[in-house]
């Protein structure tokens, strides 16, 4: 798991939407799906755009399903931005 990157987006759930995401942590973020928290496609997007100026990287919506949970969600994004690093 990337702490730093689970900090971030449960930071910025927090940000946009305090009445949804109030409850989530960094230990139940693995149990935590963005379906659970209720967001729709332009909270997703809106997501997705914090989260990319936060990492300094380009991030697809599409990387977004709202199946995963929170955990998943950075695991993936820790994986991108490490992939980034090594293509450059």
């Amino acid at each position: 798991m990337h702490p730093e990157i689970v900090s971030i987006v449960i930071d910025k759930l927090r940000k946009m939407s305090p009445e949804k995401a109030s409850d989530l942590t960094a230990q139940n973020a693995q149990f935590t799906t963005l379906r659970s928290l209720d967001l729709d496609s332009l909270d997703t997007l809106q997501l997705a755009m914090d989260i990319e100026d936060a990492l300094g990287m380009s991030i697809e919506i599409v990387n977004f399903p709202d199946t995963l949970t929170i955990a998943q969600l950075s695991e993936h994004l820790g994986e991108m931005k490490a992939g980034l690093r090594q293509s450059a």
